[in-house]
């Protein structure tokens, strides 16, 4: 949805209002996790960008993960297979400097999930930071 603004004309806490106003509810995610949950995609990134392994996944089909094309990946200080959930997450910006997708959200909140979390619940959070809360 941030595709379609520019980071230098609306700010990430006007892009949460929107946001919220245009996707107040997530039925998929609510049915599974209850009330105001929705749903987080995961993605390894770098040389390659496919579906994350591990992560629930809540669509009609079966995604091919990294895991489908790709070995684990060996961690080059243990010589041990990564541990998936902690890798770190990827900080994704909406300011002056730069308009990461879906970045509106961690710089309107100072919030970024942990690994691999298939969910959070937008309005607790928009609650704790004084953002914009739709009715239902």
């Amino acid at each position: 949805m941030s595709d379609d603004y520019d980071s230098d004309d609306t700010s990430a806490r006007e892009l949460w209002r929107i946001w919220r106003k245009r996707y107040p509810v997530d039925e998929r995610a609510e049915e599974r996790w209850g009330e105001g949950a929705v749903r987080i995609s995961w993605f390894v990134g770098g040389e390659v960008f496919e579906a994350a392994p591990h992560a629930i996944n809540l669509s009609d089909y079966d995604p091919e993960t990294f895991l489908d094309s790709f070995t684990t990946p060996i961690d080059v200080t243990t010589g041990e297979p990564i541990q998936w959930t902690r890798l770190p997450v990827e900080d994704k910006l909406w300011n002056e400097n730069r308009a990461d997708k879906g970045g509106f959200i961690q710089e309107a909140t100072g919030w970024k999930p942990s690994p691999l979390q298939p969910v959070f619940w937008p309005d607790q959070l928009a609650e704790a930071c004084g953002l914009f809360i739709p009715t239902r």
